[in-house]
Order: C-alpha cells, then structure tokens, then sequence
C-alpha cells in the first residue's frame, strides 16, 4: 500500500508534468528524497516518466535517483538521457555503483558512454569490470580510506579530516609498506587512544576478510555473521583492493530475495523487463508449465493404470483431490525451509544427512496426524471402517515420501551446482502429485487384498 503523503506526492508530480509546469516541477522534485522520485517514476506512464529525467537537473540528485531504480528502470532512464549527461552521473557516482550500471548497457552501446568518464574513474571501473559478475570483486568500492600500521593518531585523525571525497569510513582499515591488511580499528577506539600511539599498537589484528573471487552470498553471510557495517576485500596476497558496505549488500540480499520468489514460482525475474510483452513473457512460463504439464499426464496415466486394477476405484478417487493437495503441500513446504536454509547458510552441505532424516521425521509426525484424521473421516463419507484404515495408511505413506522427495531435491540440484528454488513449486508439486498417486493407489490394492 502507498504511504499518504507518498501518494499526494505522485499525484502532485503528476498533474504538473502534464501542465508542463517546469519551475514548480523542479522545485518539487529538488524537496523529494531521491528514494521516493525512484518510487514515483515507477508509477508514472511511460510518456510522464521520459519527461521527468528532463526535469531534475541537479545530476547529484539524478544519480541517486538513477541508484535506487531496478535495473530495467535504470536502463530505461538512461536511454531518455543524453551519454555526456549519463557520463556526468556516473563521474559521480562510487565505483562499483558505476561498475554495476555499466554492466547493465549492452555492449554496442558501452563505448558511447565511456569515453565521456574521467580518466581515473575509468581506471577504476575497468577493475570491477575485470572481475566476473556476482563476486565481490566485482561489487567492491575502491575508494576506501586505509592508513599506514606506523601512523599514529593525532596523524591518522588528520589524515580522516582529508578523506570526504571516501567511503563512509566505519573502520580503519590498518595495512603494512606492502599494502598487505594487518589490522582494523573502529573510530571509538581511535578517539580513546592518546594522539602519540600508533595505530599498530592499537589494532585489532584479527580482520574479517573477503576475497575478491568470493561470491556475493558468501559476502553477506560474513557481513550477517559478524554484524559487520563493512568488510575489507583482500587479493591472494592479502593486499587490500576494496571494501564492501552493509548497504550494497542488502542490495543484493533484497535482489536475491526477489529472484528466489519468481523462481519458486516458476518464472524469471528478467519476465518484468518485458510485462507489457504478452508473448515473451509467455515464453519465460512455458519451460516450468510445460514440464508441469507432462508430469501431470503421468499422473493422468497411472489414474488409467489403477483404475482397470482396483475394483473399488470409485471409492478410493473421493479421495485422491486430499491425496495430491496434501503431498504437493508437505513438499513445497519441505523443499521451501530447505531452499531457504541453503540460502542462509544455515545448511552444511556436508551433513545433508541429518537434515533430510530431520524433515523425514517432520513428516512421520504431519503423516500420522492427518493420516489418522482421514481413517476418522472417511468412514463418514463412505459405509465401511476399512476404508478409512486404507486411505489412512495410504495418506500417511504419501506425506512422509512427500517430505523425503521435498527436502532431497534441492540438496540434490544444489550439489549439481543448479538454483535450487527454481525447483520448487512446479517441480516438486508435480513430483509429488506423481508419487503421490503411485503411493496412495500401491497401498490402497495391497491393502484391499488384505482386509
């Protein structure tokens, strides 16, 4: 839901594009934070939002705007600027945000922009861009503030006077005459030191690292571990090349999210940048619907196969809708804490055992709950008491395989080094209604030849 005031904002920004009202307009935009501009133009039409880039002259403000749009939005804003302007937004911009947007234009059109960057802000986005997408290389900010071991602090708090134009300096990263890391310290412990230590003496020597080929999810698992607001990015030699801020990395924790929503549901992320495509969009469901469709005629076949070998089949389909619902169930909800475990690094790949024997007996307790349920039920809608015995037992069997089949996918998908939240609902539902079928209807025959 739109915040109030946030609404009264886009309505206002709204009718004074369409009167053409260029001062008041300006002097609009320049008193709304730049996250609420990203927020507007995102629910303006396509025509208003052209004019709007046309109307915030200030490119300090563009460029934070320009941040705080999805990337779809943001390659869309810079086709409706001019490439000096865009060069003149990115000049501004840290590092690895420019880095990041270059990333975004497609090749043909990069050497447009370049030539219009400074010098030295290329040199330094052609590191990042050095670094393969996704690693913290590659989303590090090479505008950092670190301070020689023998500096002391009346001489490093100057030094921190000096460096504006850095990093929001959360610590004090501490290197040796050979750029190598060797400590880190916080600017409390700075300021209760006397100004004749070095800082040396003082440090804390034992730094949480990133590595510059590490992934970005290993990255903010440290950075969620350690509760760090930054963390350095080191090469093999423990050379300091970078620092990662705790805002870029809910960036991409935010992003990720997004991305694991759209793959559970069986659909792709990219589907946004074409929403008013009907027949690419298309294209990004068809893959999980057709594989959805074909485990689903599997289903429909051992309907058929069962249905000319259990005289009491009528019976035993009243049944079946609970059978499919329930199993489909238990595995997405299986598969969902396990995929989110992953996620978080709260599962240890090397113990997928205990994991997986731990939703099995999950399941047993769900199993025998609402299997129990239904043996009390049935009878209810059916005349004899071994029915419900049968469709018991039957239910039982399909929910704990169900909890098996959704705890063990993923494992499986990650150890074959595929996401495993694609593998989520349309996979593991039509697993589920597959086995669980096979399940329901094998127990159901063994069990009337029994009783």
């Amino acid at each position: 839901m739109i915040d109030s005031s946030l609404k009264v904002k886009l309505e206002n920004v709204r009718k004074l594009i369409r009167r053409d009202a260029k001062t008041h307009l300006q002097n609009l935009l320049a008193k709304i934070h730049h996250a609420d501009i990203a927020f507007i133009s995102s629910h303006l039409s396509d025509i208003d939002r052209r004019k709007l880039w046309k109307y915030i002259t200030d490119n300090e403000k563009l460029s934070e705007v320009i941040l705080d749009l999805d990337d779809h939005d943001i390659l869309t804003a810079l086709e409706e600027i001019e490439p000096k302007t865009v060069a003149s937004i990115l000049n501004l911009m840290d590092s690895d945000d420019t880095s990041h947007i270059l990333r975004l234009i497609p090749a043909g059109q990069l050497e447009e922009y370049l030539k219009y960057l400074k010098k030295e802000e290329l040199l330094n986005v052609e590191k990042l861009l050095h670094y393969e997408e996704g690693t913290a290389g590659a989303i590090m900010n090479t505008a950092f503030f670190a301070i020689n071991c023998n500096t002391t602090v009346k001489e490093a708090t100057k030094s921190l006077h000096l460096a504006e134009h850095l990093e929001m300096v959360f610590y004090l990263y501490i290197v040796d005459d050979d750029n190598k890391l060797v400590g880190v310290l916080s600017l409390r412990q700075l300021i209760l030191n006397p100004p004749t230590r070095k800082l040396a003496d003082i440090m804390v020597q034992d730094v949480v690292t990133a590595n510059l080929v590490d992934e970005q999810e290993q990255v903010a698992n440290y950075i969620d571990k350690y509760d760090l607001l930054a963390i350095p990015v080191v090469d093999e030699h423990h050379r300091l090349c970078g620092i990662i801020t705790v805002d870029d990395i809910i960036d991409f924790i935010r992003d990720k999210a997004h991305e694991d929503i759209y793959n559970m549901a069986g659909i792709n992320q990219e589907e946004l940048q074409f929403s008013n495509k009907p027949i690419k969009a298309a294209k990004t469901r068809l893959p999980w619907l057709i594989v959805t469709f074909i485990g689903e005629m599997f289903s429909g076949l051992i309907i058929t196969f069962f249905q000319g070998r259990v005289t009491d089949f009528l019976i035993l389909a009243t049944f079946m809708p609970i059978i499919m619902a329930m199993g489909g169930n238990v595995g997405s909800q299986s598969a969902t804490v396990i995929i989110r475990g992953i996620a978080l690094g709260k599962i240890d790949m090397s113990h997928t055992g205990k994991v997986i024997f731990n939703e099995i007996k999950i399941g047993l307790i769900m199993g025998v709950v609402i299997g129990i349920l239904l043996a009390l039920i049935a009878p209810l809608l059916q005349s004899t008491r071994e029915i419900g015995l049968i469709v018991g037992i039957a239910l039982f069997s399909a929910i704990l395989f169900a909890s098996f089949t959704g705890a063990i996918v993923p494992i499986i998908l990650t150890k074959l080094k595929f996401d495993p939240a694609v593998a989520s609902t349309p996979f593991i539902s039509t697993l589920n209604d597959i086995t669980g079928l096979t399940i329901y209807f094998s127990v159901s025959l063994l069990l009337l030849s029994i009783l």
